[in-house]
């Protein structure tokens, strides 16, 4: 299952008081200028199945998440 990332404005506050909390400026403003991502979050069944599909190419950041996590 693939989600879209949509904030309700109290993420959207966090996320922005994470980023002021960074002390690398170089990432801090890198991260600033996220505007979208080629990502897409996948949830599996497992809480712990979390994935990023590269939607350029469809590839997965883990070929088998829970596998990976007991290695």
């Amino acid at each position: 299952m693939g989600l879209m990332m949509t904030f309700i404005p109290t993420q959207k506050e966090l996320f922005n008081k994470n980023i002021e909390a960074l002390s690398n400026i170089l990432l801090k403003e890198s991260l600033k200028e996220i505007k979208s991502s080629k990502f897409e979050l996948i949830l599996g069944k497992d809480n712990l199945d979390i994935n990023l599909k590269d939607t350029s190419d469809n590839t997965f950041l883990y070929e088998n998440v829970i596998d990976e996590l007991n290695s």
